[in-house]
This record gives C-alpha cells, sequence and structure tokens, in this order.
C-alpha cells in the first residue's frame, strides 16, 4: 500500500488527524474553486491552537487587517486585482502601525504578549443514506480545509452522485471576529455612502486614497465594536462554502450562496446536489 501524504492543508505526519491522502492536493494542473482566505487558519496555527500550545496574540494584529482586506476584496469588481488590492491595504496598515507607535499607542513591550488560545469543539462528518451510517469521516476541525467533490484527484471527500459538481464544496477552519455581522452592515454602509459622494459610481480602486479612507474606517469601526487586541473578539469556528456548484449546497435545508461561507455546528445536516445522502456534523 502507498505510503498516505498528509501534505494537501499543510499536516506533514498522522498526528493532524489528517485524513490520509496519497497525492498532494495542488499536484494536479486543473484550476481549483477552492483558495484560502486570509482568515483561513493556517494548519500549522491550527494544530498549536488544538494541542494546547496557543499562539502568539500578536496574530491578532494581522486578524484585523484581514478582515478589512476580506470587506475590500468581497466588493472589487476585478479579481485580477487582488494582489494589487493586498499590497495597498498593507501598505496603508505599515504606514498605520508607524503612526502609532511613534505616538506611543502601540504597545510592544514584552509584558503585552500573551498566547491565543480559542476553542474550537472535535467535528466529524457522519454520511447517512436512508437513515442509516455509511461512512464517517473523523476530526474535520482539526484540518484547515477539506475539499468535498466528484473529482477524486482534487477532493478529500468524494461526492459520487451525478447531480455534484468536481469541485462542490468546501469545509474549513476560518478565524470569525463575534461580531462579524454587525461589522458586515456598517462597514456597507460606509461603502454606501463613499458611492453616493461618486455620483452613484463605484469606489475608484485604483486611488491610494480611496482605499486609506475604507481601512481607516474600517479599523476605527472595529475598536468601536471592542476590538483591542481582546482574545474574545475573535473566534475559531468550521464553515462551510458552496463553491460555484451547479446543483448547490444546502445547510438544514437552506440554499447556499455560492463562494460566501456559513458556520456550522454539531446536529447541523449538509446534503449536497440532488444526492439523498445527509451529512451530518456531530461532536467526538
Amino acid at each position: 500500500m502507498e505510503q498516505p501524504f498528509y501534505g494537501r492543508t499543510g499536516a506533514l505526519d498522522g498526528a493532524y488527524n489528517a485524513l490520509p491522502v496519497t497525492k498532494p492536493r495542488f499536484a494536479t494542473g486543473q484550476p481549483r474553486r477552492w483558495f484560502p482566505s486570509l482568515l483561513t487558519v493556517p494548519q500549522r496555527v491550527l494544530h498549536s491552537v488544538t494541542s494546547g500550545d496557543g499562539v502568539d496574540a500578536s496574530i491578532l494584529r494581522f486578524l484585523r487587517v484581514a478582515l478589512v482586506f476580506e470587506e475590500l476584496r468581497k466588493r472589487h469588481p476585478t479579481p485580477k486585482y487582488h494582489g494589487v488590492l493586498l499590497r495597498e491595504v498593507l501598505q496603508w496598515h505599515s504606514e498605520f502601525s508607524l503612526s502609532q507607535k511613534n505616538a506611543g499607542k502601540l504597545d510592544m513591550s514584552a509584558s503585552a504578549l500573551h498566547m491565543f488560545q480559542p476553542y474550537l469543539p472535535v467535528y466529524n462528518l457522519r454520511v447517512l443514506k436512508d437513515k442509516e451510517a455509511v461512512a464517517s469521516y473523523k476530526a474535520i476541525s482539526r484540518r484547515a480545509a477539506t475539499l468535498l467533490g466528484k473529482d477524486r484527484s482534487v477532493n478529500d471527500i468524494p461526492l459520487d452522485h451525478p447531480s455534484c459538481s468536481g469541485q462542490h464544496a468546501a469545509l474549513e477552519v476560518r478565524f470569525v471576529h463575534a461580531k462579524a455581522e454587525e461589522f458586515q452592515q456598517r462597514f456597507e454602509a460606509r461603502v454606501a455612502v463613499m458611492e453616493r459622494g461618486e455620483s452613484n459610481a463605484q469606489i475608484p480602486w485604483d486611488s491610494r486614497e480611496s482605499i486609506s479612507e475604507l481601512c481607516s474606517h474600517g479599523f476605527a469601526l472595529l475598536k468601536e465594536l471592542g476590538d483591542d487586541d481582546d482574545d474574545d473578539s475573535w473566534l475559531m469556528e468550521l464553515q462551510v462554502v458552496d463553491l460555484g456548484s451547479t446543483n448547490g449546497t444546502r445547510l438544514n435545508g437552506e440554499l447556499l450562496r455560492p463562494m460566501e461561507p456559513q458556520t456550522v455546528i454539531e446536529g447541523d445536516i449538509l446534503t449536497f446536489g440532488c444526492s439523498s445522502r445527509s451529512y451530518v456534523v456531530v461532536r467526538t
């Protein structure tokens, strides 16, 4: 039997409880629908947190930048320029951090550093057909990402029903702000105000001033919501995202919007395409 390779999601050995595979995920030359966001928890960080070691709390500063960028990325009309957008956001943050440090508002002392230790239960995925268990996938919340679909060369969990897409859906562990919904609503309102100021035109994404204004607003908004290097402001959650499949993904019977992640918890039921199989999230 071929030695399993655990490198798909950054796991280098079986201690990560990864699903055994025989090829790296990215060995195939075909285009992939799934890609990690800046809020996707890296496998090494996930392993460190779930093994009880935690991760340096300086990551919280990065997460604020990541959240603001992801909100901007969703609204940017041209995906091929997302890399340029990220560069502008990081440039703004570098200048912002320098100004905060010079003003004495950024605490860089050793006493300000601690370990960030969010909690995420161990979830399994139980497959039911006609109310009978036919398969089970263990510790899916201990993997940064788990891909589901009909194409066995790419996916971790095969979906063999004809109505399922080659790359159908993904389960991934993400950092989620505790007040993400309120942040998104208020950030959206700010974008609408800026667009009205542009005579209902889209935000000029090639303008560094516009990007800086949105970044400043995003950081100010997070501070209003109580995010000031506060561990309680950030959660680690298992989420499902439909990858633009032909026949859709349903969470508890509700059709998901493509490419919009939704948190799953114990007892949630996932169905894919027109398959009669149910994928139930259960705790160990």
